[in-house]
């Protein structure tokens, strides 16, 4: 009996607290419908002005101020690789700035269809550099995009230069345009680390009996340097005892002439061989591997040919 009365009276007190909470909670309850409800609203509105902002891009084409300015709000994409998108905000601001250039210089550009295409194709492959810069740890680091930009702003003569080029051929910030220069030096760092290349220099020489006999003498401890000096009929190279630097498939070239023979022979051989005398359509070639470097033995243009081909991309603005 006492454990029933003391129930009791705990049932008592719980309700008397209940009916003095309840005209409290009211209001309460009455002011979170409200919240919610705007919150819904909001909601909604944003959904259906998305909606509506999806409309003007992808069926309208359009370039009114109003959807450039909302489509830094929308994730909308316009293209896809592999599951990672290409935002429409950047498409609009290639787009201004190349609309920008053509009015002040009043040169002129593709017909509206071939625009779109351009400007997607470009940010797809830019997409694609740093899909690919990802997977073989190639980094940018701001100091990178610094003294890129320090180059250009040095050759333009100071940085007041740039930012007036800038805003009045292009409409563009400076950080936009560090944006493009950092998307630049990512390219050419692919190619530099990635990207297989051969540090060589050569010998050309037209007469076969000679090329053989310059040949026997660099392959038997001659100074190639002072060979190349002596017998090279390259006149842009031989002052320089035959150095090309570092150079990629492709890239291999004497007097403005590609020579794939060149190619062929330079990345068949290892670092510090001397091969030849190779025929080519110029003459005979003696070439010194000097160092070799990169991963990817394709050219870069071929390279990222074969990675676009083999990627799902998929444009949404044509």
């Amino acid at each position: 009996m006492i454990v029933l009365k003391f129930f009791k009276r705990i049932g008592h007190a719980i309700h008397r607290f209940i009916r003095h909470l309840l005209p409290r909670l009211k209001p309460r309850l009455k002011v979170g419908w409200i919240v919610s409800a705007i919150i819904w609203l909001l909601v909604i509105v944003y959904l259906v002005f998305g909606i509506l902002t999806a409309v003007w891009v992808y069926a309208g084409k359009s370039e009114s101020g109003l959807v450039k300015t909302t489509v830094k709000y929308y994730p909308l994409p316009v293209a896809t690789i592999n599951g990672h998108f290409v935002w429409a905000k950047d498409y609009y601001c290639q787009l201004d700035y190349i609309r920008q250039f053509s009015v002040k210089t009043k040169q002129p550009i593709p017909n509206e269809t071939a625009l779109r295409q351009q400007i997607v194709d470009q940010l797809v492959e830019n997409k694609t550099l740093e899909l690919q810069a990802t997977r073989y740890h190639v980094r940018v680091s701001s100091k990178d995009v610094n003294d890129a930009y320090q180059k250009i702003v040095d050759q333009a003569g100071g940085v007041s230069e740039v930012k007036k080029v800038l805003s009045e051929l292009y409409g563009m910030s400076e950080k936009d345009f560090k944006e493009l220069v950092r998307q630049q030096v990512l390219k050419e760092k692919i190619q530099n680390e990635v990207i297989a290349q051969v540090q060589v220099s050569h010998i050309l020489i037209k007469d076969e009996a000679r090329a053989n006999d310059v040949a026997n003498q660099a392959k038997n401890n001659g100074d190639f340097a002072a060979l190349a000096k002596q017998y090279s009929e390259d006149s842009k190279s031989k002052d320089n005892g035959g150095e090309l630097g570092y150079l990629a498939k492709g890239q291999l070239v004497v007097n403005d002439t590609p020579i794939p023979e060149f190619d062929n022979a330079a990345f068949s051989a290892k670092k510090g061989d001397i091969v030849g005398p190779v025929k080519t359509s110029i003459g005979f070639e003696i070439i010194k591997i000097e160092d070799k470097k990169g991963q990817i033995s394709d050219s870069f243009d071929a390279w990222l040919s074969g990675v676009k081909k083999t990627s799902k991309i998929w444009r949404f603005i044509k």
